[in-house]
């Protein structure tokens, strides 16, 4: 075979085997990229929540109780404080609930409305009735620290009334 002529052979071309695709994808990558989309999903969904909740009228009535204590450490205007206070959680009964329900109540049926969604007896009590009874008086005493933490944990109760609702 020495002398044979490599042209006269009966060989073939070496065919390679086509590339590999990028499509259609291997498990792997379906279960990674399936992963990744609710990953995503899930961040967007709480970034919403969280930046919805920073819009809302119970955050920023919470803002505003802050606001409204820091003056009350300033002056210790307790005339001024109950108005504010009454103001605020009025205002921000508006806001959330029906304006019919909640603007017209005055005195005794304005506690029982908050005493409703407080889910406590807390606003018939003495330190409730502050709201209804110092706008009236000259120089009112009651304990300021009760009444501002009875306010706020009105509106912590109206929050998860608010968020269960959403």
């Amino acid at each position: 075979m020495e002398g044979t002529d490599p042209t006269s052979l009966p060989l073939r071309d070496i065919h390679l085997p086509d590339p590999v695709s990028w499509w259609p994808l291997a498990p792997g990558w379906w279960v990674l990229l399936l992963i990744v989309i609710v990953t995503t999903l899930v961040l967007i969904y709480f970034i919403r929540r969280r930046r919805n909740y920073k819009l809302s009228a119970v955050y920023l009535a919470k803002q505003e109780l802050v606001r409204i204590t820091n003056m009350f450490e300033n002056n210790q205007d307790k005339e001024n404080l109950v108005k504010e206070l009454s103001e605020l959680i009025r205002r921000l009964s508006i806001s959330i609930f029906h304006r019919e329900e909640a603007a017209a109540l005055t005195g005794q049926d304005w506690l029982e409305f908050l005493d409703q969604y407080s889910g406590k007896d807390k606003f018939n009590s003495e330190t409730g009735r502050i709201l209804i009874e110092a706008p009236y008086q000259a120089n009112p005493e009651f304990n300021s620290n009760d009444l501002i933490s009875l306010v706020s944990s009105w509106l912590d109760s109206v929050a998860k009334i608010k968020r269960g609702s959403s």
